[in-house]
């Protein structure tokens, strides 16, 4: 389902060499992004847990200034806290890997719901009245098919298709938050003041839905390269040319808002690898 924008991230990405960008800037994995694509990605893709979740949200492009780019790319965002019975795990997206989610929840079955290349792990609430449910996505699937590409809270489990299926635990909560204070419950003015204005709104099947996205091409070292399990994206030069990979990706935050509070957020970092 992600074909046409992995296409355009490989065809942009081919044309950088080595030279470092004055943007260039070091994240906490140990990658280094290289350029930033002034426009945020226009599409956001199916979601197949959800009812009604073949649905393809589109939108115009917008213009994202390094003040947004810097608020949507902040790391506090991808790491979401207070998983467990104790409520002391942490998991990260694109970090965290498939063991560290059932080493904190449990172990569940990997749905295929039908995406191109993802699988996921669901987990609701099993505390008396809460009804929240957490997705992971996991990437590269089949073959590399390990690491968290996207997590997902949701405060409503009849929103979710794949409820039966999914591992009833005391580690998924209302109470789950990310770093930065992204959290269920939170009015617009919350979120504005953590992710600034949205740069698109749309109504969705689940509620008014907030989009924030940007793009970026980045440089992994080696060691960087082979723990994510492509070794052959080191960024070296080419033999006999002066390219170096610099793969590309996508990061989405999409927020859910019911009489003006979030009933679901999402983070979602889409490689182009």
């Amino acid at each position: 389902m992600l074909c046409a924008r992995r296409i355009l991230l490989v065809a942009w990405c081919t044309l950088l060499v080595c030279p470092n960008s004055a943007l260039a800037g070091l994240w906490a994995h140990g990658s280094e992004h290289k350029d930033r694509w002034p426009s945020s990605p226009s599409a956001f893709y199916s979601d197949y847990a959800l009812i009604g979740g073949k649905r393809t949200y589109s939108y115009k492009d917008t213009l994202v200034s390094d003040a947004a780019f810097d608020r949507i790319f902040d790391e506090r965002h991808d790491r979401f806290i207070g998983f467990g019975p104790e409520g002391d795990a942490t998991l990260t997206v694109d970090e965290s890997l498939r063991a560290d989610v059932e080493a904190a929840l449990g172990r569940t079955t990997r749905l295929n719901l039908g995406g191109y290349e993802e699988r996921v792990l669901c987990y609701a609430s099993s505390r008396p009245g809460d009804d929240t449910v957490a997705l992971f996505t996991l990437s590269k699937c089949p073959e590399n098919c390990q690491r968290v590409s996207e997590i997902q809270i949701r405060a409503r489990k009849r929103e979710v298709r794949v409820l039966s299926k999914c591992a009833k635990v005391p580690g998924v909560h209302a109470g789950i938050a990310t770093q930065s204070g992204l959290h269920l419950g939170m009015t617009g003015a919350e979120v504005e003041a953590v992710l600034g204005t949205p740069q698109h709104i749309q109504k969705g099947l689940q509620g008014t839905m907030w989009f924030y996205a940007a793009s970026v091409s980045v440089a992994m070292s080696r060691e960087e390269a082979a723990r994510r399990g492509f070794p052959g994206v080191e960024h070296k030069p080419v033999p006999g040319t002066s390219y170096c990979p610099t793969p590309g990706f996508d990061k989405f935050i999409v927020l859910w808002l019911r009489e003006g509070r979030v009933s679901a957020w999402r983070v979602w970092l889409d490689w182009g690898l």
